[in-house]
This record gives C-alpha cells, sequence and structure tokens, in this order.
C-alpha cells in the first residue's frame, strides 16, 4: 500500500513537472512568433528594398558578433551582457563601432532595432493568452523591465535593467530571441 501511495505522489510530481514544461515551451513559440510577426513588420515597412534579406532576418545576431569581434562583449551569457550594459551605461562602446556596423551592413538599421515590440510579446502571452502567471520568470522579467522603462532610459538606470536580465533563465538566455530585446536597447541608446 504505501509502495502504491508513493507511486501515486511520484506521478502527480512528474506530470506537474511535465505540464510546467510544456507550458514554457509553448510559451516560447509564442514568444518566437510574436516576435517574428513585429520583425516581419519591421522588415517590410523599413528595411531597405533591395536584397539584404539575410542581413535584416539577422541584425540582431550580426551586432552581438560585431559587439564580440569589438571586445565589447565578452561571452554570450547573462554575466557578458550585464557588462556590456554597464559599458553602454558609461559610453564606452566607441561610436565609430556603431558607423562601422552600418558600413559593414551598406544600411541603417535603426528603425529594425525598435524597443516595444518585446515588451508587447511578454503582455500578450501574459495577458491576452493568459499563458503565465506571476510565478513565471517571463512575468518576473516583464515586471522588471517596466521598472526600467519608468524609470528612464540607459543613461539613468542601468542596474534596473540588469535586475530584468537576471530574472531569465540561463538556458533561456541561451536562446537569441531572448537576447534581442538588450541588443535594441544598447542600438538606440547609443545611436
Amino acid at each position: 500500500m504505501k509502495k502504491l501511495l508513493l507511486f501515486t505522489i511520484l506521478t502527480l510530481i512528474t506530470a506537474c513537472g511535465s505540464i510546467k514544461n510544456t507550458n514554457d515551451l509553448i510559451a516560447d513559440e509564442k514568444f518566437e512568433l510574436c516576435t517574428a510577426i513585429n520583425s516581419e513588420r519591421r522588415i517590410t515597412r523599413f528595411g531597405p528594398k533591395e536584397g539584404k534579406l539575410i542581413y535584416i532576418q539577422n541584425v540582431h545576431s550580426l551586432l552581438e558578433n560585431s559587439l564580440i569581434q569589438g571586445n565589447y562583449l565578452s561571452e554570450i551569457s547573462k554575466r557578458g551582457y550585464s557588462e556590456l550594459l554597464k559599458k553602454a551605461n558609461k559610453k564606452e562602446i566607441n561610436s565609430d563601432f556603431f558607423k562601422k556596423f552600418r558600413s559593414d551592413l551598406e544600411f541603417d538599421p535603426f528603425m529594425l532595432f525598435k524597443l516595444s515590440h518585446h515588451d508587447q510579446c511578454y503582455s500578450y502571452l501574459i495577458e491576452q493568452l493568459k499563458l503565465l502567471d506571476k510565478s513565471s520568470w517571463q512575468y518576473k522579467f516583464r515586471d522588471a523591465y517596466w521598472k526600467f522603462s519608468a524609470s528612464g532610459d540607459l543613461d539613468s538606470s542601468c542596474e534596473y535593467l540588469i535586475n530584468a536580465l537576471n530574472k531569465i533563465p540561463d538556458e533561456k538566455f541561451e536562446l537569441i530571441m531572448y537576447r534581442k530585446l538588450f541588443l535594441d536597447i544598447i542600438y538606440t541608446h547609443l545611436n
């Protein structure tokens, strides 16, 4: 009888964990779709009209690569991005870096680094689809990001942004879709 009870409890615990993992995967898929749709809208509206599609679709990854090559980003991790945000806050990223980035692309990608769409996607998952609740890391991230947004910009509230960054689990931060917001902030803030 004890074995049956133990088996039932373990099954319930496993099932609950599986549901959480499933919800997390669904949230990842919905977030990726939301950001992709918003990116496609910006590309259609603001991107160069001819060629360069591979550059446009991967502009965040290209910026990240350039930041690594320029020795501004030491590693693709939360620690590396925290250091990068502090450098941006202190204006330690040379303006020539961004001129070279634009020159390498052969177009100005400023409008492709729009800030608000990531925030809208978190709100979409939380408020409209109701996939996430207050215990989710996405909910905690969104609230921490809102504190950053309310406090001003990167000049005045770097620590709020680093606090938001630290709400993202390490394994999620490995995905570019969760790093794009920080690249958007850096690019728009320093240009």
